[in-house]
């Protein structure tokens, strides 16, 4: 009995001790909260300072002054856009049906002009006549002529010349 009256009595102490450290890390961060608090408040201070000072060299009438310089000034160069691309040759009523009717009939022109592998008959060769035996041409070369070269120098595997070695200079 006397145990249990001990056990009951050192659960009450724990719990105690529980709360009272509960309530010491609550004081805890209460504090690192207002000093947390404190720390932010003289930034803002700083950031305010600097703020009207800077406000001070910036005035919002040479803000709204050089944005309407800024708007004439695109204004003329849109102005000069303009200027520069008119066309001196084209009409003002071009009627849209007929240019695509021209279209229609150039993409037509062009599909009668292609054969069955999509080559145009232009790029095709010529199957009239032979133009070698008419002009009498003679036939290219096949095969690789050798120039003889005045210095022979042994090549590496890709065909490069070797590069001298700094030990075989100095003999």
């Amino acid at each position: 009995m006397r145990i249990l009256k001990q056990k009951r009595m050192y659960e009450g102490q724990r719990e105690m001790i529980y709360n009272q450290t509960f309530n010491l890390d609550q004081v805890s961060f209460a504090a690192e909260g207002i000093k947390d608090a404190q720390s932010t408040m003289a930034a803002m201070k700083s950031a305010n300072k600097e703020l009207k000072g800077s406000l001070k060299t910036v005035k919002i009438e040479d803000i709204d002054n050089m944005q309407d310089e800024m708007m004439d000034l695109m204004d003329i160069s849109t102005e000069i856009q303009d200027s520069l691309g008119r066309s001196y040759s084209v009409p003002d009523d071009i009627d849209e049906e007929e240019l695509m009717g021209e279209l229609d009939a150039l993409e037509a022109d062009m599909g009668s002009e292609t054969q069955t592998d999509g080559v145009p008959a232009y790029l095709q060769p010529d199957k009239e006549s032979d133009l070698d035996s008419e002009l009498n041409l003679p036939s290219a070369p096949s095969g690789h002529a050798t120039v003889p070269q005045a210095n022979p120098q042994t090549t590496d595997e890709f065909g490069l010349p070797n590069i001298p070695r700094a030990s075989s200079l100095r003999t």
